[in-house]
């Protein structure tokens, strides 16, 4: 929106603008409805934040709210290939897909030979789309057929070359053919059971633009942070949001940036964790309400009983570390750099305090015991290295969850196909 410089207004804008997409897709899906027959669907490419590639959640989207009128949710997966090839842009993709519809997902647009940076080693084609059949992918389309000769995207290469002759790429596309034609019966309708999910908020992204914690970051950074290191110790995990009705489910919700929310879901948050479930909060969680105005109690507000922590000051201090860290972590390779809540504990057990000359005193990281459950949080943007430390001490003290033994670059994902073979 131009024209304001109010934060809640700019992002009640975004809001409308989100329901004009809900809206026009949902009047084109009637239309098709209206001559369909009955054993025909309606599926849409929804895309994500693209940093190049798939990055993040769609921040001009709520897929959530779009999916719902489609019979099948769709996507385009983008990622690098090559030395950069590593399955995460894959598999968070394939983590939002399903849980829009609790259902399988459509591939409808995968790259092939694209850019010449992207032009995939040999196997690298045939990973592509087993890693994202593991996720729950009932189909994997390549954009495109053959290359084209002008426009836009002469450059962005299909699975045969501008001379539509056979390639090394096209080659290995015959073989996943083969290989799915002999194979698809175990492997669509794959069913995945997370112990894990993510909650993830459009309204946040949004607010967090208008309000940043750096200059140089945005809601998906943090995202992206907390995901990657999850994948990279074979943890799988659902993405819902906050309309989600079924976060009982779960064992453990990571929880990055909630900043923008309503009070019902801070209290489901805290029930889900009195009876039993366990969470894991990044800074500014809980700060404004559904408006993006900020709460008056002291923060992190609503959910601060179940974290156990209460603070009022957040500065920026440039590098600094961290000190008496329960968790083992160095010091030196994590520094603590842009958003930084000096907490304080009122329960919670401290995991980690600032190594600083004036903000020593206060906590960085805490763990606290919540009627049956535990609400860790953390102050600041974190490493790769805090992140890995901080699951790795949450996840060790849920023992429903499994620990998987391998780690990147061996990954691991699980399901249950249609016959319960697992």
């Amino acid at each position: 929106m131009v024209g304001t410089i109010n934060g809640s207004l700019g992002s009640e804008f975004a809001k409308f603008q989100w329901k004009i997409v809900t809206d026009f897709l949902t009047w084109q899906v009637s239309i098709v409805k209206e001559y369909s027959q009955p054993h025909q669907f309606v599926t849409h490419n929804f895309d994500f934040e693209s940093r190049g590639h798939s990055y993040g959640i769609q921040p001009d989207v709520d897929h959530f709210e779009a999916a719902k009128s489609m019979d099948i949710t769709g996507v385009d997966v983008y990622h690098p290939f090559q030395n950069l090839l590593t399955g995460i842009e894959i598999s968070f993709c394939g983590d939002i897909a399903p849980s829009t519809k609790q259902a399988n997902y459509f591939v409808l647009e995968t790259e092939a030979q694209a850019f010449k940076n992207w032009t995939p080693y040999p196997g690298q084609l045939r990973f592509q789309a087993y890693i994202n059949l593991a996720s729950g992918a009932d189909m994997v389309a390549y954009w495109h057929w053959h290359s084209i000769h002008h426009s836009a995207e002469t450059y962005w290469k299909g699975l045969l070359s501008h001379d539509f002759k056979p390639n090394s790429v096209y080659n290995e596309a015959k073989i996943m053919g083969a290989e799915m034609k002999e194979l698809s019966s175990h492997l669509v309708h794959l069913k995945k059971q997370n112990k894990v999910a993510f909650v993830i908020s459009n309204e946040s992204y949004t607010s967090i633009n208008w309000f940043p914690f750096a200059e140089d970051k945005n809601y998906n950074d943090i995202f992206r942070r907390l995901y990657d290191e999850m994948y990279k110790m074979n943890m799988e995990g659902d993405i819902i949001n906050p309309c989600c009705t079924n976060i009982k489910d779960y064992d453990l919700l990571i929880v990055p940036t909630l900043y923008t929310v309503n009070d019902v879901f801070l209290h489901e948050l805290n029930n889900y964790g009195s009876n039993g479930g366990h969470i894991v909060y990044t800074f500014k969680s809980g700060f404004t309400n559904e408006n993006v105005q900020v709460r008056t109690t002291i923060q992190p507000g609503i959910i601060s009983k179940a974290c156990g922590v209460e603070y009022s000051l957040f500065v920026e201090s440039g590098q600094t570390g961290l000190k008496g860290s329960l968790l083992q972590i160095d010091s030196m390779e994590s520094p603590v750099n842009d958003w930084m809540e000096l907490l304080n504990s009122t329960t919670a057990e401290v995991l980690a305090y600032y190594e600083h000359p004036h903000w020593g005193d206060y906590a960085a990281i805490t763990h606290n015991h919540y009627g049956k459950g535990t609400a860790t949080y953390i102050g600041f943007f974190p490493s790769e290295e805090v992140v890995k430390k901080v699951i790795e001490f949450v996840i060790g003290n849920i023992p429903s969850i499994e620990k998987e033994e391998y780690s990147f670059p061996i990954i691991i994902k699980k399901g249950k196909n249609q016959s319960g073979s697992g």
